[in-house]
């Protein structure tokens, strides 16, 4: 993964005179559509003083129009507006790859959209290039940006599925960590690896999966396991070490209902003690290490059917790890993870 790194923001006196006008005309009233007709009659020389600071507009426009979000999601006509301002960008030239910076943090559009819940604007700039897993300044994708509730509720709204089922449906997104690292090989930051975080910022490379759990957002977890994510090392230790293993348990009964999400708080004892054995449907919340341990046994030179059926089952996630493991500082269990991945 590229690293990212925070740009600095340029004086006044350094910013090309069209940068300077749509800065000024985003705060303006009718901001979003000044500065499409900024852009519409720009000189070829004005798109390439913008391009070759790395500066594009759609960032504060989106921003602009995303202080109207609410928990139910966008106004059809902010929509609109934002995809037709996407396509003028493009047919003038203007990179994807560009951004802005404000607070101190480079942002890119791609990434602004999905925070918003924009997923037509996310499927757009797809479509015309936007690479999935380019971070910003606080270290987030397009992906992790997407399950971000800017209403501040622990809710998935809808608008923010359809983000996440936008990334999934175009490819820029893979729950498989060896095709993830292939794909970027060939061509870097094409596709998103699902069960990784954020690369800095205020919760480093903590995963959509574990903020589900952190957050008590079923509605997220849910999604993930639909798409074929699962529980990755980094997660259960991060779950043991935070004492949080109780609640991701009783989240992970919830998910056992195929028509509706209960209560964590509603969930009996004798389910609870039921997820702490491994069957199939819940094989996802087992973290790889397991998986690995399990396979490294052999049967423990019994026949397949009983190991499988009369000792996996009692094994629990952290049998394998040794206590050292499991008392070190998460940070330091991201090579585990990612070595007992590539064993599967």
């Amino acid at each position: 993964m590229k690293s990212y790194r925070k740009r600095k923001k340029r004086s006044d006196d350094q910013l090309s005179q069209l940068q300077l006008q749509c800065e000024l005309a985003i705060q303006a009233p009718g901001g979003v559509s000044k500065v499409l007709h900024l852009i519409e009659g720009a000189s070829d020389d004005d798109i390439k003083l913008l391009n070759e600071a790395l500066y594009t507009p759609l960032v504060g426009c989106i921003f602009r129009l995303g202080k109207n979000t609410t928990r139910n999601g966008n106004s059809t006509q902010s929509q609109l507006q934002l995809d037709e301002l996407i396509e003028v960008c493009y047919r003038r030239n203007l990179s994807v790859h560009s951004g802005a910076t404000f607070g101190e943090c480079f942002h890119r559009p791609i990434i602004v959209a999905a925070y918003y819940g924009y997923y037509s604007a996310v499927r757009l700039l797809l479509q015309q290039g936007a690479l999935p897993d380019l971070r910003d300044g606080d270290g987030k994708n397009v992906f992790y940006a997407a399950f971000q509730n800017p209403t501040g509720r622990n809710t998935l709204r809808e608008c923010d599925k359809q983000v996440a089922d936008t990334l999934w449906d175009m490819g820029a997104v893979t729950c498989d960590l060896g095709e993830w690292r292939k794909m970027n090989q060939s061509q870097f930051g094409c596709v998103s690896y699902s069960n990784y975080g954020s690369a800095g910022g205020s919760s480093p490379h903590r995963s959509v999966m574990y903020q589900s759990l952190n957050n008590k957002c079923l509605q997220t977890m849910k999604c993930m396991v639909e798409k074929g994510s699962v529980i990755t090392d980094e997660d259960f230790l991060r779950i043991t070490k935070c004492k949080l293993l109780k609640r991701f348990l009783s989240m992970v009964s919830c998910m056992e209902s195929p028509t509706s999400l209960q209560k964590p708080s509603q969930v009996t004892t004798q389910t609870f003690q039921r997820m702490k054995s491994w069957n199939k449907d819940i094989d996802w919340s087992f973290p790889p290490t397991w998986k690995v341990a399990i396979t490294l046994c052999r049967n423990c030179g019994l026949p397949e059917d009983i190991f499988r059926n009369n000792v996996v089952p009692f094994l629990s996630r952290d049998w394998f790890y040794t206590k050292e493991q499991l008392q070190r500082p998460v940070m330091q269990q991201w090579n585990l993870c990612q070595s007992s991945s590539l064993l599967l």
